[in-house]
């Protein structure tokens, strides 16, 4: 059965309904009458009813009986084949807990109303005086409704014929259905009074409603020709309803209107009407990029250096964005402000690793975020020490020398012969100079150079550097044999600078010893060039037990008594 829509006098008729179930002590008023005259106290509460929604096959049925009525000139609710109103509804295709059925008919010769919608209104009026059509239309438990008012030219009731009758039929009904969100989209163009009037209605109008908590739970209709619409959602929720199309009348469909809805167990009336509509807000569209100006920084730099500045690219000119740090790398960076700066200066380290990967979120101000993954780059630093200033300064002679340094920071120089160097506390520059000299560095962090000939360095406490060879020679280490011991602490065993190879050009005749090499405690072996100029062996014949360093054929260094070393791991820097 094809169902029946609501005419714009239904529609108008539903409005008048809605409107005195908003508030029945005032539309009692309205027609100069107590709420319950003609019934029992208190029958009817002038608490508010809720609105009613029109159901399609209720809306049929009504017709149907309407327009049964007038062909056969009969005012009953025994209608077709002597059926009741509420199989009426039944057959319709409404499933009813409860059911009701008011008709009412009006004509210029009754009331002196001539024109289709006036007689409308006073077929509510009629309705709504009777005290038991006025129960059925303030019945709290009704939700649904059809509604037909059909006009005849003319019409014979009890002897007397009308012409230009209005016949009316309203069908209530109660189900399992809804809760609805109902209402109606006009413009209040013909009667700017803020109430749907004939010939205001907005058709074609798109009502999506979507949960505010649960973005999946979305419904959505459209409004009939004469502007109204019942949208079934769930109950006990909050809903932002969404009306799209044309609600200007310009003919363009770029119109929204949104409005939040809470609907509990019963119908909610939400209206739209085109000359109030809420203020619009613009589109808000998510960020799409997050650069840095600056993607590499030194390895050791200090912390709370500045790495880079962080923008943002964002479709909405002039949007403004804030920043979280989601993943800092291991704790190396952080953020302060839009700035990503050095957190841990001590995990920067290009032979261990020459870039790291960070996560930026941005947020713009409407909560709209993009997650970017940002690379730093980190460079590498010629790590050979110079000669620091502010020295207690000690100079040995030519000959065999026993120097010792201060508690303070001394720089001793053996200058020539066979010399014992001591640096005791301090952070001492312990340089042998010439000659077979000892060096031993003690407390602090030491700087140990032996310079020429075959020397004995010897770290002692603290994070010590230790250069066997005079690195301003021709060829530093040449036919040199140096015992390089770090001892405690995290130390640096210099074999090579940013520009050349100690120890070559003499095959395995010359080469630094590494003792109490210790990778745990964080010890490194400085070489020149990169990791695919060397090759390491494992304890070769006629050399000390350990791990042998080439560069080429050339013996340059041996790690004693360590073996299963690898040149990529953070136990070897390259300058």
């Amino acid at each position: 059965m094809a169902t029946t829509l609501p005419s714009a006098q239904d529609q108008y008729m539903l409005e008048l309904i809605n409107r005195g179930r908003q508030d029945p002590a005032a539309e009692a008023d309205h027609y100069n009458i107590d709420l319950n005259e003609g019934l029992a106290q208190d029958t009817i509460s002038t608490d508010a009813k809720q609105p009613l929604a029109f159901n399609l096959n209720l809306n049929t049925a009504a017709n149907e009986h309407s327009q049964w009525m007038l062909d056969n000139n009969e005012f009953s609710h025994t209608g077709e084949n002597g059926t009741q109103f509420w199989e009426r509804m039944t057959n319709a295709g409404y499933q009813w807990f409860g059911a009701g059925e008011n008709i009412s008919f009006d004509s210029p010769l009754a009331s002196g109303i001539s024109d289709f919608t006036g007689l409308v209104e006073e077929n509510h009026k009629d309705l709504f005086i009777s005290p038991g059509h006025r129960e059925n239309l303030m019945n709290a438990s009704f939700e649904a409704i059809g509604i037909s008012s059909l006009q005849a030219t003319t019409y014979t009731w009890n002897g007397t014929t009308y012409t230009d009758v209005v016949m009316t039929t309203q069908k209530f009904g109660r189900n399992n259905d809804g809760p609805f969100i109902t209402g109606v989209a006009y413009t209040d163009a013909v009667t700017d009074d803020d109430f749907y009037t004939v010939g205001e209605g907005i058709g074609g109008i798109t009502v999506t409603a979507v949960d505010t908590a649960n973005s999946a739970n979305t419904f959505t209709t459209t409004t009939w020709d004469a502007g109204g619409y019942s949208l079934d959602v769930s109950p006990n929720a909050t809903y932002d309803v969404t009306f799209s199309g044309d609600l200007d009348g310009d003919g363009q469909a770029d119109d929204t209107a949104t409005y939040q809805v809470t609907v509990g167990s019963e119908n909610v009336k939400q209206d739209v009407v085109s000359d109030n509509l809420p203020p619009s807000t613009p589109t808000n569209n998510p960020p799409t990029a997050v650069e840095i100006d600056n993607d590499t920084i030194a390895e050791n730099t200090s912390n709370n250096t500045v790495v880079g500045n962080l923008t943002t690219s964002d479709p909405d000119a002039g949007d403004t964005h804030s920043y979280q740090l989601l993943d800092n790398a291991n704790g190396r960076f952080a953020l302060d402000g839009d700035q990503i700066v050095v957190a841990d200066g001590s995990g920067l380290d290009f032979e261990s690793d020459a870039n790291h990967n960070i996560t930026v979120r941005t947020t713009d101000a409407g909560g709209e975020s993009f997650e970017q993954q940002l690379t730093i780059n980190v460079s590498n630093v010629d790590e050979t020490p110079t000669e620091p200033d502010n020295f207690n300064t000690i100079y040995g002679s030519d000959n065999n020398d026993n120097l010792r340094g201060t508690v303070d920071n001394d720089a001793i120089y053996g200058e020539g012969g066979n010399d014992l160097i001591i640096g005791r506390k301090g952070d001492d520059l312990l340089n042998g100079d010439s000659g077979n000299d000892e060096i031993n560095g003690g407390s602090g962090n030491d700087i140990l150079n032996g310079g020429s000939d075959n020397d004995i360095l010897n770290g002692g406490r603290g994070m010590d550097t230790l250069t066997g060879v005079d690195i301003t020679s021709a060829q530093p280490g040449y036919n040199e044999i140096d015992i390089l011991r770090g001892n405690a602490d995290a130390d640096l065993f210099i074999l090579g600078d940013s520009s050349q190879v100690y120890y070559t050009g003499n095959g395995v005749n010359d080469y630094a010893r590494i003792d109490t090499f210790n990778s745990g405690q964080g010890d490194r072996i400085q070489l020149s060039g990169s990791s695919g100029d060397y090759t390491l062996e494992e304890n070769v014949p006629g050399l000390p037990k350990g791990t042998a360093i080439y560069n080429n054929d050339d013996l340059i260094g041996i790690v004693n008594n360590v073996v299963d070393m690898d040149l990529n791991s953070s136990d070897f820097s390259f300058v």
